[in-house]
């Protein structure tokens, strides 16, 4: 690859980096928000039929580098880049732009505004020819008039982005807020219950133990899983939520777990056994170890699915640096165990709404045993469908997933749908059910002849893995939308209706 040298300019505004056979442009603008923060726009004019990557790391080519030499007390609050193309290089494939492409960064400043200086580096190509280029903006605190006219054009062009606007403590919040939702969990929700019913007549003493020891459980598995995902992915960096549903053994341990819990629950426990004796007595007599455990055992039945919220925080967490693994994790932790400690340290709300501890308990645990019956056979299922045995229930035509499939698609402007689904993901299922597979999607499909595409996770998928990346997410399900006019695109609710897909399939 020929070395180049670059002739760089500082300017208020504005900073070429010009070669004999490449030219990029760039030009900033800023502005002032109404809270008094800085908005700083980067223009990316690509000339003479060149391409430069997207600011993201790729396996192919050198991404768009933006290098922010920030004054004290200075935070950027979020960024958004305009939307990149798909190219293909003799045989590599790559994210980029060609023409034009925009960058937009807010910063928070406590103090006075200062000089900002910018240090970008990015690759160029174009046929079998990539060039390394570098350039260094001084950017004054002044307000630039064109900012209006340019923030429209570049807004324009976020449109069905993946934005990083996502910082730490809305990762933090919003995986909070997912954790009290995976308590809803058909999986969850009956343990939950019978853990619950079981510290009713619980001393007050014992009670605080349960609810520590439980939420012990719950946030020390829940960081556990967050350092092996990490070390996992310095191997595989594809690897994402619910990763180890992907495995056989995984499944197989959880299917004997929840027959035990089953048996537990409809008080089939009394076998010749004195392995199961132990494990009754360990569910019932021992609440300290029983709690503990059953916090373990939550963060393993219910992470296979993503709930609302967790998704976009967990995408968040695991491209980051290692340190913001750990408050996501912890926060999530958190939220998942908080519903059940606070139950079980305020009992007086349950008094209200719940009868005296009697023989209607031991009819509720039967009751909730049912669903604990049915996670066995849907283990079950699980368990064949990934040793080889697959039925497919729809009469849709849904194709495998494949970017190629996308790009091809894109190109012809088809509208597409994709699925990222596996068998292991709960609301996956009904989902299906529901609506994925209802006469209602079979109508919009055919009509708007959109392409559907599956991805299906239930084992290792590299493709698919891959996929979700590029939308920025880590689990599933994932449901995303192209309306065959552009390439933009739209992220559907974890949680799908009918209506929900005739209002963003129009």
């Amino acid at each position: 690859m020929r070395k180049i040298k670059l002739i760089a300019a500082s300017v208020i505004f504005c900073a070429l980096a010009i070669t004999a056979k490449a030219q990029v442009v760039v030009k900033a603008w800023n502005d002032y928000t109404a809270q008094g923060w800085r908005e700083i726009l980067l223009e990316f004019d690509i000339q003479n039929g060149w391409h430069i990557f997207a600011p993201y790391e790729q396996e192919f080519g050198q991404p768009l580098i933006i290098d922010w030499h920030l004054p004290d007390n200075t935070e950027i609050l979020e960024t958004s880049y305009s939307r990149p193309k798909r190219f293909d290089m003799s045989g590599f494939i790559y994210d980029g732009y060609e023409h034009k492409a925009f960058y937009k960064t807010t910063i928070k400043n406590d103090g006075v505004w200062q000089n900002m200086n910018i240090d970008l580096s990015w690759q160029v190509c174009a046929d079998d020819e990539c060039l390394p280029q570098k350039t260094n903006l001084l950017i004054l605190p002044q307000k630039s008039p064109e900012f209006a006219e340019k923030i429209k054009e570049a807004e324009s062009s976020f449109a069905g982005t993946m934005s990083d606007s996502l910082n730490l403590w809305k990762a933090v919040m919003m995986a909070f807020l997912a954790g009290l939702i995976l308590n809803l969990m058909p999986c969850v929700l009956p343990v939950l219950g019978i853990k619950i019913l079981s510290c009713l007549k619980a001393a007050p003493k014992q009670r605080i133990n349960e609810a520590f020891f439980y939420t012990s459980g719950v946030i020390l598995s829940m960081l556990g899983l967050a350092a092996l995902l990490r070390c996992l992915r310095v191997i595989n960096p594809h690897l994402g939520w619910g990763f180890q549903m992907q495995s056989p053994w995984f499944i197989g341990g959880m299917l004997v777990l929840f027959i035990i819990l089953t048996m537990l629950a409809f008080e089939t426990i009394n076998l010749h056994s004195k392995w199961l004796n132990k494990i009754s007595a360990l569910q019932f007599k021992d609440c300290r170890i029983n709690a503990f455990a059953s916090g373990l055992l939550a963060v393993l039945i219910a992470s296979p699915c993503t709930a609302p919220f967790m998704g976009a925080a967990i995408g968040y967490a695991i491209t980051a640096p290692s340190y913001v693994y750990f408050p996501v994790f912890f926060s999530l932790g958190f939220g998942y165990a908080l519903p059940f400690a606070l139950l079980t340290l305020f009992p007086k709300f349950m008094q209200k709404v719940m009868p005296r501890p009697g023989k209607w308990m031991r009819t509720l645990k039967m009751i909730l045993g049912i669903p604990l019956l049915f996670t066995c056979l849907w283990l079950g299922w699980l368990l064949f469908s990934q040793l080889g045995v697959k039925i497919n229930s729809s009469h849709m035509n849904w194709q495998e997933y494949s970017a190629a499939k996308v790009e091809q698609a894109l190109a012809d402007r088809q509208p597409i749908f994709i699925d990222f689904t596996a068998d292991w993901c709960i609301t996956c299922l009904v989902n299906k059910k529901t609506s994925l597979y209802s006469q209602t999607m079979n109508d919009l499909s055919q009509d708007k002849g959109i392409l559907l595409l599956k991805a299906d996770m239930t084992t290792a998928n590299p493709e698919a893995s891959k996929g979700l990346k590029k939308y920025h997410r880590a689990g599933v399900p994932l449901y995303v939308y192209y309306d065959g006019k552009s390439d933009d695109f739209v992220l559907l609710p974890p949680i799908l209706t009918p209506q929900i897909l005739q209002e963003y399939i129009k």
